[in-house]
């Protein structure tokens, strides 16, 4: 067969004519120069970068019969014999197919015999798909080796190979060669082989070598036999664009185009891969030398469309869709699923999605912002709350309009009451607390509808950090209150002091009793005083209610210390009054069953000509519960709790 491919036809039969690999000729020429020659060498970087074709150069020059400056004649009968695979000095070994320990031994065995040449070379490829007993039947051959023996070694993966080995050997590492080595490569074999290539043809085979150069004359070889470019290259292209513009359509078509046209789906995955790395180089700025200047260009205007974001989940995505594309029961689905959730959005609601979203948005100058956000519809707060009620002003007892009233009339009615209907001038920020409970009718005899309530206090305005009001005013109610003045509220005191020293009113009492005033008094008085309630304000003098004689005689010893809790609270003094008043609610009864029974009592008073000491309980009622524990203890004494 006289037609020899182009790699094997342009193969480096020198060290001058290794391409982009001048760290490793220099250190070769001169260890041949100057006599310092390793026993062990170690050749490691891709494919088709020139580590076999060194190895060879050095065994030609190590048995040369003729050098020049480190070079070989490449004319005499060493030079000749080993260029056609004939000579005794050089022993190629493919370790992928010879990895076993006998292979080894053969080899071991044959090193210590002797050759026409100065020099017996042992060429290792693929080193690392040695065993590992082969690998370590080579350890000590290898560290020891006979004085005209040389090994050197090649691999395209060298941390498979044992430390033991590489640590006995020279490594160096060879990389793929630059676009512009490739770029002079191809121009000189088209010229001296007279071959015609389009400005396309070129670019494909630059691209496709991808910094190899066998792969780059084999690319050419194709292209030369094909007569132009394979179609298949367009889906890449196809597949690179439909991801730039997010068009799911284009990249399923451009997939089922080359399926169609016998292109394995892992193939065509790694080759997409492969582009979307340069362009992901390209959208970080990384040097993409190897490249030429068409696709240098076209990755960079790719990069930029895409982003470095996008680049980088489209890369994580098509490396998830492959670990188990081989256990697919169809190998196109795993590329084409990692490909539509590449171009919608919708299709992916992953943290890098989202994250490649806000990218892509940031990058075409919207400002995502969070002021920009729907705002939720709420209740609608009012402009301004009514006046609440002053220290010095007396509620009131004028009954609230009737159920069903609207709450902006009745808060309307209540201020042009309060203001004579006038706006005030400025309101008070002061507000007292609105009563817990309603409170009862402050005459004898007046009665009340269980329904009819007094009007409760203003909540007070709640300050510039606090939260809307829960139940706010309708909007009306803005209209005849006047703007709040911008002054800070003053914090509200602990105790709620009268101006002048006035009385308390009624309201003032019942609205702080339960919740302020009875807990702060003395565990005895508080026993005593939560029987009753108050009645009224008359004459200075506040007058509280107890259900029976008993009960008021033993709250009376205790009348002085409820005096002095009024008095520290409301900052006067307030005597008080203690009377009997049959229908004290329970404080644990609803108010509505304690209005009930005050109805009730005004309508049958109590028959005050009955001695409640000449009562005796009736014949088999049970006794209390002191009578029970005197009976069961013969001769026990109650003592009074003081």
């Amino acid at each position: 067969m006289s037609y020899q491919s182009l790699y094997r036809r342009y193969r480096p039969s020198r060290f001058s004519e290794v391409r982009g690999q001048e760290h490793l000729v220099s250190a070769l020429r001169n260890a041949v120069t100057e006599d310092r020659l390793g026993h062990a060498y170690l050749f490691s970087g891709p494919r088709g970068t020139g580590k076999t074709s060194t190895a060879r150069i050095l065994a030609k020059v190590l048995n040369c019969q003729n050098p020049e400056a480190g070079e070989p004649c490449c004319v005499c009968d060493s030079c000749l014999s080993i260029d056609a695979g004939t000579s005794f000095d050089v022993h190629e070994l493919d370790a992928a197919s010879n990895n076993g320990v006998d292979a080894i031994r053969d080899l071991i065995s044959s090193a210590s015999l002797a050759t026409p040449g100065r020099y017996k070379v042992y060429i290792l490829d693929e080193v690392h798909m040695l065993s590992t007993a082969a690998s370590n039947a080579l350890l000590k051959t290898l560290e020891e080796p006979p004085s005209h023996v040389i090994f050197v070694l090649a691999t395209t993966d060298p941390q498979k190979v044992l430390p033991t080995i590489r640590s006995r050997t020279q490594h160096f590492e060879v990389h793929l060669l630059s676009a512009a080595d490739l770029e002079g490569l191809v121009d000189y074999v088209v010229a001296d082989a007279g071959l015609e290539l389009s400005s396309e043809g070129r670019s494909y085979v630059l691209r496709v070598g991808a910094g190899s150069a066998r792969d780059t004359l084999s690319a050419l070889d194709r292209v030369v036999a094909a007569g132009g470019i394979p179609d298949s290259e367009d889906a890449v292209d196809e597949l690179v664009e439909a991801l730039c513009e997010r068009d799911t359509g284009r990249a399923l078509i451009a997939v089922e185009g080359a399926l169609s046209r016998g292109r394995n789906p892992r193939v065509l995955g790694e080759a997409l891969i492969a582009r979307l790395r340069d362009v992901f180089l390209a959208s970080v700025g990384a040097d993409l030398s190897r490249l030429t200047d068409t696709d240098r260009a076209r990755a960079t205007e790719q990069g930029q469309r895409l982003g470095a974001a996008g680049a980088t989940r489209a890369l994580e995505a098509l490396g998830q869709a492959f670990v188990g594309i081989q256990d697919a029961l169809d190998p196109r689905i795993p590329l084409e699923v990692a490909l539509v959730r590449l171009t919608r959005d919708d299709a992916d609601v992953s943290l890098s999605s989202l994250a490649e979203r806000i990218s892509r948005l940031e990058r075409d100058g919207v400002v995502v912002s969070a002021d920009a956000a729907p705002k939720v519809p709420g209740p609608a707060r009012p402009k301004a709350l009514p006046p609440p009620v002053a220290d010095d002003e007396q509620v009131d007892s004028s009954p609230m309009p009737a159920a069903g009233s609207r709450p902006a009339d009745v808060a309307r009615e209540e201020l042009r009451r309060r203001t004579g209907g006038e706006e005030p001038a400025r309101p008070s920020r002061a507000a007292t607390r609105p009563p817990s409970r309603p409170a009862r009718p402050g005459r004898p005899g007046a009665t009340a509808a269980p329904s009819a309530t007094k009007a409760p206090a203003a909540e007070p305005l709640p300050e510039p950090e606090s939260e809307p009001v829960a139940e706010p005013i309708a909007e009306p109610i803005a209209e005849l209150t006047p703007e709040p003045v911008a002054e800070p509220a003053p914090s509200a005191p602990a105790a709620t002091a009268l101006k002048g020293g006035a009385m308390p009113a009624l309201i003032d009492l019942t609205s702080n009793w339960s919740d302020t005033l009875l807990p702060s008094l003395p565990q005895r008085s508080r026993a005593r005083f939560s029987g009753g309630h108050w009645i009224d304000v008359v004459d200075g003098v506040a007058v509280f209610a107890l259900p029976n004689e008993p009960h008021a005689v033993r709250c009376e010893e205790c009348r002085s210390e409820v005096e002095s809790a009024l008095a520290a609270h409301f900052g006067a003094p307030v005597p008080i009054r203690l009377v009997v008043d049959g229908s004290a609610p329970d404080p644990s009864a609803p108010r509505s069953i304690a209005a009930a029974r005050r109805a009730a009592t005004d309508e049958n008073p109590v028959d005050e000509s009955i001695d409640l000491d000449d009562l005796r309980n009736a014949k088999g009622a049970p006794s209390a519960g002191a009578d029970r524990i005197a009976a069961i203890f013969p001769g026990a004494e109650l003592i009074d709790e003081n």
